[in-house]
């Protein structure tokens, strides 16, 4: 629900990194109450791209086999934006139809479907996002600059090309305009933002506005430096009655602020996203050979099979597969999944927890990715790919699928389509493994929070001019604010189209690059290339709400998890791959779980215990 799409540093590719096999157990404990999490700009994983994103602005009890949710066919135009769209969700043995109209207020044709109001449909549920299938009337959420000169410091991710300096950036410079300040960024790439992080603390002085991801394992000198002081606890700012003076902010969901909140403090603003990983596969390819949406574990391997001996592209070539991923990863979180393994531990009766590896499910599904390689179906590249080349062998079809970010449906949905147009990806839930439900492992809903050092945070006015800051940052969807920061100066770097809908040009994709990615505006589903997107994608979101599990330790804090998760990762990453490639039996599996708990596990396990004694 954010990965072969696994990078790092965007939203929802940190939910999809969580699927690896090693027992991290970072982010957010209140998920596991708010399911799929709530609210933000979606931000592809690694591999998903930047196309397509939405604006940005569960349980295991086997049930009916549960369907997809249809995505427009391939080819679907501009033209059909002004015409009803239908979005079909299949859930159990039940099909609800909702259709609804780009304008007028159309009302849906199933009971209790959600009702389309001139182009917004309603998410119906706290945790769904609204899905649009044309952008609001454009309006102000901000009534002045919100700082009053000087200049801000940010210590920011970089998920895309670096943009041309200030001098050469009309974007940058009209930021600043709006902004009120000069913007100052220090970029840290995706693929070392660890280490730029640790050269920052070892300089010993950080930029104004810091972008923090302690939940991940790579950031273990991040939440180090958290439990050492070094960042202002923002919680009188970002609760009761102070919120308010932050409308965008407190725009976000109450339950996004109990997820950010580390030890019941909050440290920073949350850069929100869809939550939650798929099956990102090409439906054109299923089809070509066949085959309908798997409904267990053996049809899985099945249409992995068959797109790999079956010729889906029609080249008459051997030079498919059913499964690719970068980084070790294997696929593997939608395989556990399936098997419906819990998500990083599970809570006992008695308190106590079991890591997911310590699990019969974990084994299962260990033992199934391992049939996918016999069967010749994982990309034999799969165990070295880079996150590049599973983005781009994806695209050039050479794999069907891979398991990724939710929001890396529509990021490669387009990447593929501009190397194949028929190409027609789609985003497959987890069937169980016995032909019941599989389950969704949900995340926190965002990808890091900005945080204020605390040599900043002795100055009260300083810290509200930034908050004020991070607020223009949060503009929702729709409004004059978020319009500029997604796409610019209109005849500059966008175009505005006849029926109301925005593309960026050349220049604005080149000069907004990553400058933005400060904060987020909770999401909503909307794509301005594809407008019939909306509901599809929507009715897939609610599909995995409805089996969301979460982690209980969520929002807890191990000294040894911060201290060994990196290794504690890399021994799964290693192991995993080990045993799918059959350079170790699987009944190895029992010694690798010693290995783990002896090198850190087992003490991992009883902080955590401890902790959740006191919740």
């Amino acid at each position: 629900m954010g990965a072969g799409e696994s990078g790092t540093g965007s939203a929802d590719r940190q939910d999809a990194r969580r699927e690896t096999p090693s027992p991290r157990t970072y982010s957010r404990r209140a998920a596991l109450r708010a399911a799929l999490g709530m609210a933000g700009v979606a931000a592809l994983a690694a591999c998903g791209g930047a196309s397509s994103t939405p604006a940005t602005g569960g349980g295991s009890t086997p049930a009916a086999t549960s369907g997809a949710v249809s995505l427009p066919a391939t080819g679907t135009t501009p033209a059909a934006r002004a015409t009803t769209t239908t979005a079909s969700v299949t859930t159990g043995a039940a099909r609800a139809t909702a259709t609804t109209t780009r304008a007028g207020g159309a009302r849906a044709t199933a009971a209790g479907s959600p009702v389309a109001v001139d182009g917004t449909i309603p998410g119906g549920d706290p945790n769904v996002p609204d899905a649009y299938l044309k952008p609001p009337i454009p309006f102000k959420s901000v009534a002045a600059a919100p700082a009053g000169g000087g200049r801000v410091t940010t210590f920011q991710i970089q998920e895309t090309a670096p943009v041309p300096g200030r001098a050469e950036n009309r974007y940058w410079q009209e930021l600043e305009r709006r902004v009120g300040a000069t913007i100052e960024p220090t970029w840290a790439p995706t693929s070392s933002w660890g280490e730029k992080f640790a050269t920052l603390t070892a300089g010993g002085e950080f930029p104004d506005l810091c972008w923090l991801l302690p939940t991940d394992p790579r950031g273990a000198a991040q939440n180090r430096t958290l439990q050492q002081g070094a960042f202002t606890d923002l919680t009188p700012y970002l609760t009761g009655d102070a919120l308010k003076e932050y409308p965008n902010l407190a725009a976000f969901p109450p339950q996004l602020w109990k997820n950010v909140a580390i030890d019941k403090k909050i440290y920073g603003v949350p850069r929100p996203t869809l939550s939650g990983t798929v099956l990102v596969f090409r439906r054109d390819w299923m089809e070509k050979v066949g085959m309908t949406q798997p409904r267990n574990a053996a049809e899985m391997l099945q249409l992995l099979v068959a797109v790999t001996k079956g010729d889906p592209d029609g080249n008459g070539r051997a030079d498919t597969y059913g499964l690719g991923q970068a980084a070790n990863q294997f696929s593997f979180g939608f395989m556990q999944q399936m098997f419906r393994a819990p998500n990083g531990w599970r809570r006992n009766p008695d308190g106590s927890l079991t890591n997911t590896i310590e699990t019969a499910e974990h084994k299962a599904a260990v033992a199934f990715a391992r049939g996918v390689w016999e069967a010749g179906a994982y990309h034999p590249e799969t165990p070295t790919m880079t996150v590049a080349q599973s983005r781009t062998g994806f695209d050039a079809g050479q794999f069907a699928g891979f398991h990724g970010a939710f929001t890396a449906v529509t990021g490669r949905r387009a990447g593929a389509r501009l190397v194949n147009p028929a190409a027609d990806v789609i985003g497959l839930p987890p069937p169980g493994h016995d032909g019941g439900k599989g389950v969704a492992h949900t995340g926190s809903g965002f990808s890091g929070f900005a945080a204020i050092p605390s040599r900043v945070g002795r100055d009260r006015e300083r810290v509200k001019e930034l908050l004020r800051v991070l607020d223009w940052y949060a503009a929702p969807f729709g409004s004059e604010e978020w319009i500029f920061k997604q796409y610019g100066l209109e005849g500059v770097h966008h175009t505005l189209r006849p029926d109301g809908t925005r593309g960026r040009t050349e220049l604005g994709t080149r000069e907004i690059g990553d400058l933005p990615n400060l904060s987020n505006n909770p999401p909503v589903f909307y794509y301005a290339e594809e407008p019939n997107l909306a509901p599809a994608m929507q009715g897939l979101y609610r599909e995995l709400l409805a089996i969301g599990v979460g982690n209980p330790v969520e929002g807890l804090f191990s000294p040894t998890e911060v201290a060994k998760g990196s290794e504690l990762t890399q021994l799964g990453n290693d192991r995993l791959a080990a045993f799918v490639t059959g350079r170790e039996p699987l009944s190895g599996l029992d010694a690798y779980i010693r290995d783990w708990r002896s090198r850190g596990g087992d003490q991992i396990r009883r902080e955590y215990e401890e902790a959740l004694k006191g919740q």
